[in-house]
Order: C-alpha cells, then sequence, then structure tokens
C-alpha cells in the first residue's frame, strides 16, 4: 500500500512541475512593452469587474477592469518600473511594486486576492444566476445567506431536516454528508452563528470523498470591522398550535417552548476580530402513542393513546477568532460547546411510557485553520479539528422488555445504561495553485475516531411475540403441525399468555408463550469495548480552462482505512462544461453543458466495527431462547435459570476478512440556461450505480424439513457484515432559481428543484438482513430511497415598508414499504418474511382482503413472494413561512470602504468564513444585510418581529403505514411523518420571534 501512495505522490508532483514549466514559458510575445494577468481569489476562481491600476514612474496612472474572464491587460507602455494596484469589493487592497516593462516583450502577472475582513455595508448588485463553465459555479447550487437563512427554521433540529430537503435527495440508501467549515461530523452550529450554506456545490470534484449531490455545507460567521451584536427571542405554546390527530380524545398536556440566542461581534485592533454566539433552548414536546394494547385488567385488546412528556434542554456556545499573522497569512479559531438534556425518550408510536429513557449529550469542537499565501500562485490551507463527544442514557424502568409484532413494546427499556466517549481528530491540508490556465488543487486528510463504550443494553432481558400456529385448531397442537394450519397474531398469543397466567396455568397454553426470550450477559453486568478508527486520503484536482468557453476538470481521490481489508480505493473524478453559445462577441454564455463522472466509497465506520466487538460472543453473551417455557415479566431470567431442555443459541458477529469498501459510480448530464439577467434553469440527469453494499449476513441458517413452514431452531446465530448488495438509480432533476438585486421596495431571492427518481437495489444499509439469508438477489426491487416526485420551493422576498416574507415548501410522493406476515422463518428473530399473493373470493381462508391486494397470511416454503417495497406509503406536502417586520431607529453608522480590515477569515469558500467563489464576500448575516438587498433598514439599531408557522394549511402528513399483515393496525398509519413535514408535538406550529440588532 505505502509503495502505491509514493507512486502516486511522486506522479504528482512530475505532472505539477510539467504544468508549471509550462505556464512559465508559455507568455506571449508583443512588438511593444505590455502587461497582461488574470484576477484570482483564493480558490483560484476568476474575479471578474476588478479594477487594476498601473502606476508610471512619472506618477501618470492608467486603469483596467477585468473581463468575465478576470483577464487585464495593458499595452504600448513605455519600458520602466511600475506599481501595480488592484482592488475589488470584499477583498483587500492587492500591491505589488518594482513590476518591470521590457520593450518588445508583453508580461504576465497574475493577481491574486486575498478575502478582506467583512464589511458592515455589502449589497450584491451582480446576479448570482449567471451560468458559466466554472466547475464550482454550477447552476444547480443552492447559495444562502443573509435573509436568505429566514426561510430555515431557529430550531437546530428542524434545522437539519430542513437542510437535508433542502439538498435532495442524494444516491444511495446514505444520504448526504454536512461538512461544518470543512469538517466532517459535528453538530450543526446555531443558525445565528452560520454565515453561508453551499448545497450541491461542484458535485464531481475529487476534493470531497462522498456525493457531491445531496453535499451541504457550512460555514460560520467570522468577526467584523466594527462591534455588531444580536439578541433574540422565539417562544411557542400549545394555545397557537393544532393538536396531533394521532393523541385522539386523549387528555393533551400543556407544552411550551423557548429559544434564546445573543451574539456579539467585532474587531480586536486592526489584525484580529470575533465572534461570540450563545444559544440556549428549553422544549418541553409531547410523544404520541397509538398503538392496540391488550388492557393488564380486562385482558382484552383495545385501543391504547396517551401523549407524554418529552422535555428537552440544549445549550450551545462558540467562539471564533480570526488573526491576520501577516497580510498573508491568516489563522482561524473557533470553540464551540454543546450539551443536550433530555426525557422521556424513546416513547411514542407503539412504544409505551415505561420503555422511556433519559440521555445527557455533550460536545467539545475545537477548529483551528492557518492559511498561507506561498507565492502570487500559490496558497496554502491546514486545519485541525478534535471533537470529544459524551453519550449518557439511563433507562426509567430495567424490567424485562415485551416487544409485540405489529403492536406494542411494553415492559422496560431495552437500551440500559450507556456511557460512550468518542475522542475525534481531522487533520486537513490543502493547496490551490493557478498556473496558466490550470487552477489546481491537491492535498490530504487524515481521521481518527477513538472510541469507549459501557453499556448494559439488553441486560434485562426482551421477550418477543411474533404470529404462530393456532394450536386451539384440530390437529394443529402438534410439534410439528400441517402447512395449512391457521395462524395467529402476536397480540392474540400475548392475549392467551395473560389469561393463562391469570387462570393458573402455563403461559405456553392454547399458543401463548414468547416467540423469543433475548438477554445480553455477562458476569459484571456490564459490557465494555472500545476501538480505534482510522481513515486517510489524498487527492489532486485540476481545472483546466482550454478556451474562455471550456473548462476539463480532472481529478483522482485514494483513500484507506483500518478494520477492513481493503487498503487501496482509488477513485477517478472528470468533469467538463462547454460554454455552447459562447463564441464571436457573446463571450458570456447563456447556455452550459456539463458533463461528469466519479466515483465515491463509503467507509466501514467506526459503529460497525463497535458492534463486532460488543457482540463478539467474548465481551457478552447474546442469548436467543426459543419458545421459552417461562415467562416473567418483572424479572430478567438469567442463563443459570434456562431450562435444560430448551435451545438457547448464542448470536455472534464475526469479522468479515474479504469485507469490501461499498463505491457508488455516478454519472451526470446537466443543460443550464441564463433565462433572463436574474433567473436561470438546469436540467440534470443522474445515473447511479451502487457495488458492495453493506448488509448483514446469517451465514449459516438450518434448512426448513419438507411439510414445514420454518427451519429448527440454529445451534449458534452467526452474523457478519458483506458487502455483496447493489443498487440502481436514476435521477432527473430541474433547478431553478431567481435573483433579484435589492431595491429600497422590493427584493427576490427564490430557488427551487423538482426530483424524478427510480432507484432498485437489494439492501437499505448495513444493518439490512436478507429475507433468504441463503439469497439477496431475492431482495432486488423498489430501494427504500425510491420516492418518485419531490418538489422544494424557498427562500426570500423583501417586500416595501420593511416586510419580509420567506416560504419553504416541500412535496414529495409516497415512499415504498414493506408487506410482512409477521412470521420468523429461520430461528433468529427477523420477522421479515414478506406475503404471497392470495384468493379473496367467497368462503376462502387463510387469506386477507387489503387496498393494497389480496394476501395470504401464511408463506409456505417455495411459493413466490411479493416483490419487496412492493406498496407505496401516502404523499406529503407542507408550506413552512416566515412573515418579518423590521423597525429601524438611530442613526446609521457607515463602514469605511477600503481601509485595512483586518483578517479575511479565509478558507477560500471551504473553512471558517471564507468568502464565495469568484470574490463573494460572504455576506454579513443580519448585520451585513444579507443577499440581494441587504438589510431591510437602513439605520443603526434594528428590531425585528417574526411569526413562523410551519405546515401553514396544517395538512397532516402520517408516517407509513403498518406493513404487518398480522397487525390489527395493517394498512394505517399512527403517527405523523415527522421532520421536515411535522412534529410528533403537533401538526401546525406557529413560533414568534423578537429579535434586536445593532
Amino acid at each position: 500500500m505505502s509503495f502505491r501512495l509514493v507512486r502516486i505522490v511522486v506522479l504528482s508532483l512530475v505532472f505539477l512541475q510539467l504544468i508549471s514549466a509550462y505556464g512559465e514559458n508559455s507568455n506571449a510575445q508583443a512588438p511593444t512593452g505590455g502587461l497582461s494577468g488574470v484576477v484570482t481569489d483564493p480558490s483560484g476562481s476568476v474575479i471578474a469587474k476588478a479594477v487594476v491600476r498601473l502606476t508610471a514612474p512619472g506618477g501618470a496612472s492608467l486603469d483596467s477592469t477585468t473581463d468575465r474572464d478576470g483577464f487585464y491587460e495593458f499595452k504600448g507602455l513605455a519600458p520602466g518600473v511600475y506599481v501595480l494596484k488592484a482592488v475589488v469589493k470584499g477583498f483587500g487592497l492587492y500591491t505589488k511594486e518594482d513590476v518591470s516593462i521590457v520593450a518588445g516583450q508583453t508580461q504576465h502577472l497574475n493577481i491574486g486576492l486575498l478575502i478582506q475582513m467583512e464589511e458592515q455595508k455589502v449589497e450584491v448588485t451582480d446576479s448570482s444566476t449567471k451560468v458559466d463553465v466554472d466547475p464550482s459555479n454550477n447552476a444547480g447550487t443552492v447559495v444562502m445567506k443573509g435573509k436568505d437563512l429566514d426561510a430555515l427554521s431557529d430550531d437546530p433540529d428542524e434545522l437539519q431536516s430542513d437542510l437535508q430537503a433542502l439538498a435532495g435527495p442524494s444516491a444511495g440508501p446514505n444520504g448526504g454528508q454536512i461538512y461544518i467549515d470543512g469538517f466532517t461530523g459535528g453538530t450543526l452550529p446555531p443558525k445565528a452563528s452560520i454565515r453561508e450554506i453551499r448545497i450541491n456545490q461542484n458535485p464531481f470534484s475529487a476534493e470531497y470523498d462522498r456525493l457531491g449531490y445531496g453535499r451541504i455545507e457550512i460555514l460560520t460567521k467570522p468577526g467584523t470591522d466594527q462591534l455588531h451584536g444580536q439578541l433574540s427571542l422565539t417562544g411557542n405554546t400549545a394555545g397557537f398550535n393544532s393538536r396531533n390527530p394521532f393523541i385522539g380524545t386523549a387528555q393533551q398536556p400543556g407544552y411550551d417552548s423557548t429559544q434564546i440566542s445573543a451574539n456579539l461581534g467585532g474587531s480586536l485592533g486592526k489584525k484580529a476580530s470575533f465572534f461570540t454566539n450563545f444559544e440556549r433552548r428549553n422544549l418541553n414536546e409531547l410523544s404520541v402513542i397509538d398503538t392496540p394494547f391488550v388492557d393488564p385488567t380486562t385482558l382484552q385488546v383495545t385501543q391504547f393513546t396517551d401523549a407524554v412528556p418529552n422535555p428537552r434542554t440544549r445549550t450551545n456556545f462558540s467562539q471564533r477568532f480570526d488573526y491576520q499573522i501577516t497580510p498573508g497569512n491568516t489563522l482561524t479559531a473557533r470553540y464551540q460547546f454543546w450539551r443536550n438534556n433530555e426525557t422521556g425518550d424513546g416513547i411514542g408510536t407503539f412504544s409505551l411510557p415505561t420503555v422511556g429513557y433519559s440521555s445527557l449529550e455533550t460536545e467539545h469542537t475545537f477548529q483551528v485553520s492557518d492559511t498561507q499565501t506561498l507565492s502570487t500562485r500559490t496558497i496554502n490551507e491546514t486545519r485541525f479539528q478534535f471533537v470529544r463527544e459524551d453519550n449518557n442514557q439511563n433507562p426509567l424502568n430495567s424490567v424485562p422488555t415485551i416487544q409485540i409484532q405489529g403492536a406494542f413494546v411494553g415492559g422496560g427499556s431495552s437500551s440500559g445504561l450507556l456511557n460512550n466517549t468518542q475522542d475525534r481528530y481531522e487533520l486537513q491540508n490543502i493547496t490551490y495553485m493557478t498556473l496558466g490556465k490550470h487552477s489546481i488543487k491537491y492535498g490530504g486528510r487524515a481521521r481518527v475516531t477513538k472510541q469507549e463504550n459501557d453499556s448494559n443494553a439488553k441486560f434485562n432481558g426482551s421477550y418477543s411475540f411474533g404470529s404462530r400456529i393456532d394450536p386451539t385448531v384440530t390437529g394443529c397442537g402438534v410439534p410439528t403441525p400441517p402447512s395449512t394450519c391457521p395462524q395467529i397474531s402476536g397480540l392474540v398469543a400475548y392475549q392467551r399468555t395473560l389469561q393463562s397466567i391469570a387462570a393458573g396455568n402455563a403461559p405456553t397454553l392454547n399458543g401463548g408463550g414468547a416467540s423469543f426470550y433475548s438477554l445480553n450477559f455477562n458476569p459484571v453486568g456490564m459490557a465494555n469495548a472500545s476501538e480505534t478508527w482510522v481513515d486517510g486520503a489524498v487527492f489532486l484536482q485540476d481545472d483546466w480552462r482550454i478556451k474562455p468557453n471550456v473548462t476539463l476538470s480532472s481529478g483522482l481521490r485514494y483513500e484507506t482505512q483500518n478494520n477492513l481489508g481493503d487498503h487501496a480505493d482509488f477513485a477517478p473524478r472528470i468533469g467538463l462544461a462547454w460554454g455552447i453559445d459562447a463564441n464571436g462577441k457573446n463571450k458570456s454564455p447563456k447556455t452550459v453543458l456539463r458533463l461528469g463522472f466519479g466515483m465515491f466509497y463509503d467507509r466501514f465506520n467506526s459503529d460497525l466495527v463497535l458492534q463486532q466487538q460488543l457482540q463478539n460472543g467474548v465481551i457478552q453473551q447474546q442469548y436467543l431462547v426459543s419458545n421459552p417455557a417461562f415467562f416473567n415479566p418483572t424479572q430478567t431470567v438469567l442463563p443459570s435459570q434456562f431450562p435444560s431442555t430448551g435451545i438457547s443459541p448464542q448470536t455472534v458477529y464475526h469479522v468479515n476478512p474479504n469485507l469490501r469498501t461499498p463505491y457508488t459510480m455516478q454519472t451526470g448530464v446537466t443543460l443550464e440556461r441564463q433565462l433572463t439577467k436574474t433567473a436561470n434553469l438546469s436540467v440534470t440527469y443522474l445515473n447511479s450505480r451502487g457495488e458492495r453494499q453493506f448488509y448483514t449476513k446469517f451465514t449459516d441458517p438450518g434448512q426448513i424439513p419438507p411439510g414445514a413452514i420454518v427451519a429448527p431452531p440454529p445451534s449458534e446465530i452467526d452474523y457478519q457484515f458483506e458487502s455483496g448488495g447493489l443498487f440502481r438509480q436514476n435521477q432527473l432533476i430541474v433547478n431553478s432559481s431567481v435573483r433579484m438585486p435589492g431595491t429600497a421596495k422590493f427584493s427576490v431571492s427564490l430557488f427551487g428543484y423538482y426530483t424524478l427518481n427510480y432507484a432498485n437495489g437489494d439492501t437499505s444499509g448495513a444493518s439490512f438482513l436478507p429475507s433468504n439469508p441463503t439469497d439477496i438477489t431475492q431482495d432486488y426491487g423498489r430501494a427504500s430511497f425510491d420516492v418518485r416526485h419531490r418538489v422544494f420551493f424557498g427562500g426570500t422576498i423583501g417586500l416595501p415598508i420593511s416586510f419580509r416574507i420567506s416560504p419553504f415548501m416541500i412535496a414529495s410522493s409516497g415512499s415504498p414499504f414493506n408487506i410482512t406476515t409477521g412470521q420468523d422463518v429461520y430461528g433468529n428473530a427477523a420477522y421479515n418474511t414478506r406475503a404471497t399473493l392470495g384468493t379473496c373470493s367467497n368462503g376462502a381462508t387463510g387469506a386477507i382482503d387489503t387496498r393494497y391486494g389480496c394476501f395470504n397470511l401464511v408463506t409456505l416454503p417455495g411459493q413466490t413472494v411479493i416483490p419487496i417495497n412492493d406498496a407505496t406509503g401516502p404523499s406529503r406536502f407542507t408550506l413552512n413561512l416566515r412573515l418579518s417586520k423590521t423597525f429601524g431607529f438611530g442613526a446609521k453608522k457607515e463602514a469605511v470602504a477600503g481601509g485595512p480590515g483586518g483578517p479575511g477569515g479565509g478558507t477560500f469558500g471551504r473553512g471558517p468564513g471564507g468568502g464565495g467563489p469568484r470574490g463573494g464576500s460572504g455576506g454579513g448575516g443580519d448585520h451585513g444585510g444579507g443577499m440581494f438587498g441587504g438589510n431591510p433598514s437602513n439605520n443603526r439599531y434594528n428590531l425585528t418581529f417574526s411569526v413562523n408557522a410551519r405546515n401553514v394549511f396544517n395538512n397532516v402528513n402520517v408516517s407509513n403505514p403498518i406493513g404487518n399483515l398480522s397487525s390489527p393496525l395493517f394498512g394505517e398509519s399512527n403517527a405523523l411523518a415527522g421532520g421536515p413535514f411535522s412534529s410528533s408535538t403537533a401538526n401546525r406550529r406557529i413560533d414568534l420571534q423578537l429579535s434586536f440588532n445593532f
């Protein structure tokens, strides 16, 4: 592996030297003295409309303005020594003395501008909807800053679901990835700390490990040149909201929530700035239960509904400093503390209040970034992140858990006590170079995760009740009953168990008794495991502007990790952007065609490594007793008490030496069109092919004997992770955006997308258990992420007299779900047997007629089952709307433009505080006026009143229906869909907010 890595590095260096030699020797010859070059930002993107001034020895000056491609030129210059200056809004003044002009030569001198600390009066007047061939300016990119962020929720949990909806569907079962100031992982910063959000930018860049479509990049705010701050208070109470319809007639407890946020930012002299943010949220939510239940008094099946308080408290504090060590060296440091305390987790839908638990999570994040301008062509950035995360859980009840398939979960919490500590380290180094027509990035990343886990999950024992043959029917109460015998559900079996115990009989009488009793055990009473997870990557990316209207992008990424037999993963990336109509006098294209291909790998993450350790049969023993003769809902039955005649195999996870890294090959074709000066449209076709996808394999299942419907219980249940799954996905994505520059009365920033999606696969992730352990191909069919249609629309509109409205609309067709019989066929407590088509004519038995078709209640060996995820749930729609009014007072204090300012906090649009591509300054959030129109008030002080309604039309968006045929609720939903469509507490929620800015 090391030889391959050395070979890659050597070839990369040779490649760079060849390009460098080419760039240095390609200067054009001219009969008179001249000077020309390209003006770029720190990321290498060209800057249009930059002013370049050349001052002669005698004091006379000539001015030039860069064109669309960032090019400037001076001709007919007298020989001598000149002074060159360049400036553009958002960047520091560039000055170079002793520029020698020689007769008969044209000198080529590129100018690299550094990002200047944010000024407070920032108004973007150039439309960002223009299309061009820069790989980072794909029209499908969504960039949100300033008032654009008003469309998103202030609640941190809802903010994350909003961002995921905004990013759209990513390819494959794993979804997209969030980067915070260039780092992976970590907790989202408060919205008040966010300066800019970029979504789906440059999707085929080799800089990133995960798929570009679905990637979310969050940049936090740096300090400003003047002292600015914000104080906001958000509140909600039950009287503002509509009830969760699944509460029914149950009494709804009162609830309310408050959130306070404060931040302060400014300069610390000429070279330093700071930004401080504090946020506290007290959220009193409800967990709603709606499930079939056996009344312990009457022993009759009834419907149980309840709303249980679920209070949550969250605290977030962050501090950021930017320091300009030298004009070409900026140091940025950021610290964040996050604490989340919750009570009553694990309750809701089917889970009764007794299975709840409390949790306490804390996280410390420290980030540092060092940016150095090594030359006019080269910039280097080093980033380091350390995260310590502690997670503690305590069950509210430690008696055995009772799980009824297709019905309720009661008893105690199976999660047990948990103390988990993670230390995560991440180091990155990236170099940016501009060599002639080439913009080059190369660098690497190393990550280390150290995890310590103490847990007694499932040490309390768990009884599972599934469907089984009814022994009360004549001829069916025998050891090997005929396959024609009718079945009873797990709920009826549990009811008979209670009835038998109440009558003083054995729990297994008349078909009662649990299907399985599972128990984790070791003599210490607590399982301890620790692991160290390491991965690394290097990459090389070259964006070559072949012509003014053609850019060819190529890159290669190499990845590796421990805890996996596969140590060498090469991921090539390639892209082409062609401005079709950019020829002749029309240098700025109106139509751009983009082509791209890339391989993207998914890691075998640290949680899966930890799971293998905890369930290796040594740290703890995991027993599974089939058809136990005992049932004690108040006391854990230990292995020493197991009946000697029973079968109690252990469940063991084995390390698979042949496990390989999953990867996705994605091909994209995009056509972008500039519709007007303020609007664009893009149409993208994506083809994604997932190979070597993870799933869990039951390695040695028993065979079903002739005439039987289930296999005999195994002597040991051996699992291992496999990488033999696959998926195939085709997507058509239509993006559009409208960005109208702001005026005193009106401004518009709107964007949206539509996605048509087809996806098939045979696994939904590492924990997926195939329905047939010996043949995963039987589960190939509609993927769990095969949602056919999605529509999103959002943004912000500035209205007269300082009103602003921010819509956020999401609509989607239903997601697929599986129809199963509730049978466990192979004795491993996996109730995933799919149904078969039946006959529901008059007098027919053993089948059920549903809205989804007629199905047999029992699946017999050899029968053809229905396809996986054959049914589709209901469609969903929600419109969130924020309306705000700003009152300004006090004289406006203008910022001094063109001053020395402070550090730029520059990380080239990737790390802490960097500016956007093409020289965007990044905006100033609520202080700087944001995007397209600035602050709605021109006063020094601003008081803003906001009302934010989530699900304005009170549309009831429900979760997928129950797909278990043995459940009394088959085909029905018993919960709301959750974020971003609704919450468990309320179907529609209205928050009021008061914010003061200065």
